[in-house]
């Protein structure tokens, strides 16, 4: 399995939404962009949790912070 693949699947977790499984996009060093359409509910500020899926080892939850959000998705900055 390439380490370079555009997009991995991530769990965001947020007491307003649950758990919703999404698609990475654009990630950096510095934050992600989630695919999913009902993250689009969650505020700007709000504060996620994200753990990538499928990985041969298992990731780590990280916090972040919604700083976009549009009609497919929310962008993440790592806290």
């Amino acid at each position: 399995m390439s380490e370079h693949r555009k997009s991995f699947r991530i769990k965001i977790s947020h007491d307003s939404v649950g758990d919703c499984l999404g698609q990475t996009r654009n990630l950096s060093t510095t934050g992600v962009y989630v695919k999913h359409p009902k993250l689009s509910a969650l505020p700007r500020g709000a504060v996620v949790y994200g753990q990538v899926q499928d990985l041969p080892t298992g990731a780590p939850r990280v916090r972040m912070e919604v700083v976009l959000v549009d009609a497919e998705g929310i962008g993440l900055r790592y806290l």
